[in-house]
């Protein structure tokens, strides 16, 4: 029996305040080939009641035998969607319309992607839309930094997930949907965003993203070492933790600031060595970050002019990268200590 054109995969757990919501984003979302598949993953609430209620021949309701965690829902949901192509929607979202529509008509164009996201709306808590980078060569340089494609916007090639070229990883946690972009990146998968927004985020105080944030963002420090190690192979093991720390936002001690600092600076120098990534975006990215460490530093106080010229002599990739684009870093370090607040 053959199956659909798309799949839309929806985990859930103890989804009932927002999940009718969902579901019926996906039903009228205006696209004809689907199927909804909802594995529960051992709601305790009246989840699973009210995806029964809702009578569509497209949508399946699927249970796992305990509450495995949403990775592993994620990841026993691969064998049992039938289409070619899966797009995924969280309990808590909904899909704009024409959604499916857009993505898959881009998944299969010539030169279409392998994995499609798009910006998004918040709702809830928080307002405004948010864009994502969205040629392959800007997703892949975004990646060192962060997530590139919000899971619940995403659409993507079945088959990757089905023959093993990627798959959801148990080791990376709540960071298991970045790992699983890196991985694609890696494995030589193209990664696309539409400009439009295709997917309504709810932000709400229940939701993972806020309840893990601490267990987040050290699973994300991991993932992003992965892509360091892929960028910059020249690097010192040292150095390269130095980045992945400035990266993370880390800096223990004054000697941790200083390397990172430096690391950020050799990176955007390096950053046009990388292939397959906008090179450009890379080196803007790095500096962008740098340039936010100093000012941050010398408006509390804890670094003067000295120290960056000492910086300067010590190390030649800080005073390199302090040249760059015309003097213009430079100049910009120089006017952090003429403002009135450091005056």
């Amino acid at each position: 029996m053959t199956g659909p054109l798309l799949s839309v995969f929806m985990p859930t757990y103890n989804g009932a305040l927002y999940v009718r919501e969902a579901v019926e984003s996906v039903i009228h979302n205006g696209f004809p080939d689907f199927e909804l598949v909802v594995l529960d993953d051992g709601s305790t609430d009246e989840t699973v009641r009210i995806v029964e209620a809702i009578r569509h021949p497209a949508v399946r309701l699927l249970r796992n035998p305990a509450n495995l965690g949403v990775v592993e829902t994620r990841r026993r949901a691969v064998p049992l969607l039938r289409g070619r192509y899966v797009a995924m929607l969280d309990q808590d979202d909904i899909a704009i319309s024409g959604r499916f529509d857009a993505q898959v008509q881009r998944l299969e164009m010539a030169d279409g992607p392998d994995i499609i996201g798009g910006a998004i709306e918040n709702f809830g808590d928080m307002d405004g839309m948010k864009a994502y980078y969205t040629s392959h060569a800007e997703v892949c340089a975004s990646l060192l930094f962060n997530t590139s494609i919000l899971i619940s916007a995403a659409c993507m090639k079945l088959s990757p997930l089905q023959n093993g070229t990627i798959n959801y990883s148990i080791e990376a946690g709540p960071a298991a949907d970045y790992a699983l972009w890196v991985d694609a990146m890696l494995s030589g998968l193209r990664l696309e965003n539409l400009a439009t927004v295709v997917t309504r985020y709810r932000r709400h105080a229940a939701s993972m993203t806020r309840t893990g944030l601490p267990e987040m963002l050290a699973c994300a420090m991991k993932v992003r070492e992965r892509v360091a190690n892929a960028y910059f192979p020249s690097f010192e093991a040292g150095e390269r933790a130095a980045l992945v720390g400035a990266l993370s936002g880390w800096f223990a001690t004054m000697q941790r600031w200083r390397d990172g600092v430096c690391a950020l600076a050799h990176a955007s120098i390096q950053a046009g060595e990388i292939p397959g990534i906008d090179t450009a975006l890379m080196a803007r990215l790095l500096s962008g970050r740098a340039l936010r460490f100093i000012e941050r530093a010398v408006t509390d106080g804890v670094v003067g002019y000295d120290l960056l010229e000492e910086m300067s002599e010590r190390n030649p990739y800080f005073e390199q990268w302090r040249a760059m684009a015309g003097g213009e870093f430079d100049r910009q370090i120089m006017a952090l200590f003429s403002r009135p607040d450091h005056l």
